[in-house]
This record gives structure tokens, sequence and C-alpha cells, in this order.
């Protein structure tokens, strides 16, 4: 059972939407609104029809299952989300009962469809607007089944034919009108994105996206305590490919150890070209015992497969890679620093550690020691290839074998 599901779940895709946890936020606060609406609105119902007689059962139980879900709402989103970020089985579920709760809410209170309309079907097309066509397809089948299973038990929709004739007309322009319209928009919006945040030259992710995949990737490392590593390469003598074989070479050559880097990654790491001849590779999820030697040995392994590339492409100019690697684990007692800030340390750290390398004689691997927080900023570092003095980082140097 719990095989299918997971597998419902990846051909559906809505999992793999860019910035899910900051979607899901916005989401739980919207909940909760909307939620409170219905249970008062249909409270308000409630206290009218007991005034002209019997209240009927549907009627009554829809303020609380409104209020009750509120309540489910503020807790995902105070606790849930702050310490286990958006599940896969919390994502779905909710999916499914946003659509859910809208349609207790019109068959138990048919007074005032025409609010409950309108929101039910922003509910269905702002999940295919979000995740694509797939989910607005599993929005629109929880609100038919759970239509399917209410009206049954309500008077006024088995009474009134005119009441089940707009509600399948609703449900039957929700996917003809809307479904190739958000087709079109999702792929627009994946086009745009990519654009945003692909490297043009090598197809990689830019400084961009790396910034984003890293204050994901330390909201991952609070959540599992985990350590995460940031490696950051950076080609020896290249200058001498683009003034000795040329520009085109040398685009050539970024090229070839980006197509290296992609082909090297393993689940839970990212490549990205951070600029000029300065790639990075994110590595998550490393256990916090011996994470520091397993990213090391890593960051060695990819320093040897980029050096190979770099000569098919540039060969006789001695063509290697430098790296600098820097670990992180969540501090409680660190510095608190806007996400930005934090993001940019972890940089320059593995920065320094690479330039030492440099200085040591290129081809190697350095893990830095972390530094106090804004040494960064306040440290000039130059490029060994560019006479001109450069400070000693604190790390520990590695020849790849």
């Amino acid at each position: 059972m719990v095989s299918t599901l997971r597998m419902l779940a990846e051909y559906i895709g809505a999992h793999r939407a860019a910035d899910r946890d900051a979607h899901e936020r916005d989401r739980a606060r919207q909940r909760i609104a909307i939620a409170t609406v219905f249970g008062l609105a249909s409270g308000w119902a409630a206290v009218d029809a007991g005034r002209a007689g019997a209240v009927p059962l549907l009627l009554a139980a829809v303020p609380v299952f409104s209020m009750g879900y509120a309540l489910l709402a503020l807790f995902h989103l105070r606790w849930l989300l702050p310490r286990r970020g958006v599940t896969l089985f919390g994502q779905y579920s909710f999916i499914v009962l946003d659509s859910v709760l809208t349609v207790v809410a019109l068959v138990g209170a048919p007074s005032m469809l025409a609010a409950f309309y309108p929101v039910l079907m922003v509910q269905i097309v702002r999940c295919g607007m979000r995740y694509g066509l797939r989910t607005l397809w599993l929005s629109w089948a929880a609100a038919a089944l759970a239509a399917a299973a209410l009206m049954p038990f309500s008077s006024d929709w088995t009474s009134e034919a005119g009441l089940l004739r707009s509600f399948v007309v609703m449900m039957v322009i929700i996917p003809v009108l809307f479904g190739p319209l958000v087709q079109k928009l999702v792929r627009a919006n994946g086009a745009l994105r990519a654009a945003a945040t692909a490297d043009p030259l090598t197809g990689l992710g830019n400084r961009r996206m790396l910034f984003e995949q890293l204050r994901l990737a330390r909201a991952s490392s609070v959540r599992t305590s985990t350590m995460l590593a940031v490696v950051l390469f950076d080609l020896d003598r290249f200058k001498a490919v683009n003034d000795t074989l040329g520009h085109a070479c040398g685009d050539r050559l970024l090229a070839a150890v980006a197509d290296c880097l992609r082909a090297q990654l393993r689940p839970g790491e990212v490549a990205a070209r951070l600029g000029g001849d300065e790639f990075v590779v994110l590595i998550e999820g490393l256990p916090p015992g011996h994470g520091v030697a397993l990213a090391r040995d890593r960051a060695a392994q990819l320093v040897a497969q980029i050096g190979v590339a770099a000569t098919a492409v540039a060969p006789g100019l001695g063509v290697s890679a430098s790296a600098g690697v820097h670990c992180w684990a969540a501090d409680p007692d660190a510095v608190p620093l806007p996400e930005r800030d934090i993001d940019s340390e972890l940089l320059a750290q593995a920065d320094r550690a690479m330039y030492a390398c440099k200085r040591a004689g290129r081809g190697r691997v350095a893990v830095s020691t972390p530094q106090p927080v804004g040494a960064a900023a306040a440290t000039a570092v130059a490029d060994p290839d560019v006479p001109g003095p450069a400070p000693a980082p604190a790390c520990a140097l590695a020849r790849p074998d």
C-alpha cells in the first residue's frame, strides 16, 4: 500500500516543485483563513436554520469540521513545518483535504453556493498552476469523490436537480477550460526558471540556484541533524588555456568540466558554476562523526576526474583543479546572521581553503578550519596566478590519489 502511494506521488510530482517549503507555509496560512471563514459562515447559516426549525446534520457538521481543519493547519504551520519541513504525506494530504473541506462546506450549506463555488474552483486551479496538471486532476478527483459521497445525504441536493446540474457544469468547466491554460503556464514557468537559474555556457546551475540550494540544504541539515559540505573547485592554469589555445578552447574546457561534474554527481549532490573557472559541488546528508573525511575524499575523487577531462581538452598545459572544502552543521550557539550572509560565509570558507591549495602546489584538496563569523568579509584573498600577498587560512591539505 505504501509503495503504491509513493508511486502515485512520483507520478503526480507535486513534491518536486521549486520553493516547496515557502509555498507550503503560505498555503498553511491561507488554509487557516479559509477554514475559519468557512466555519463562521456555516455557523451563521446553522443558526439561521435553527431558528426556522431543525438543523440538518451536514450543516451542523460544517462549522466543526472547518474549525478543526483550521486548528490542524495552525499546528502544521507552527509546529510541523519548522521541525520536519514539508513531508511527502503532509503535502499530498493537504492537497486532497483542501478540496474535501470546500466540498463539505458547499454540500452542507447550499444557501452559500455563490461563495463556495468560486473557492472550490480557485482551490483546484491553483493546485494546477503551482504543481502541474496532474495535481489539478488530483484535487479535482478529491472534490468529485467527496461530493459523490456526501450529496446523497443532503435533502437539498437530492431534491433540487438544479443544484446538481450547476455543480456538474462547474466540475466539467475546470479541466476543460483551465487544464490547457495550466499546462501552458507550467511549461512557461519552467522555461523561465531554467533560464534564470542555469549557466548558459555549461548548463549547470548558476549562483542564484546555488544560494537557493544552500538555503534548502541547511534547513534539511537542521531537521536531520546531518552535515553538509561546500566544495569549491578552481581550474589551475586556466588563463594559459585562453592565452595559448584561445577563448573558444577555454569555453570548451569549462563545458567539459561541467559535463564531468554532472556525470559524477551522486544522490544528495548539486553542482553549479560560480563564475569564471570556479565550480561548486554541494554535498548533503553527511554523518557528523566522519562527514569531513567523506567530503574530503569525495572532493579528491572529483579533482582527479576534472584533471582527466581537462587534459583531454587542453593536453600538455598542466590544467588541474584545486578544491576547498568547508563542512557545516547547525550550531545553536552561533551568532545569528541573515540567510544570505550565512551562505556567503560558507562559500568564503571554502574559497579560502581552495586558495591554500594553489599556494601549496595546486591539484590538491584542502579542508577549511571554520573561522569566526564575518571573517570572510574582512579578509582579502588574492589569486596566486596574479602576483600579490595572500593570507594563509587554517586548513588541512591532501593530494588526490
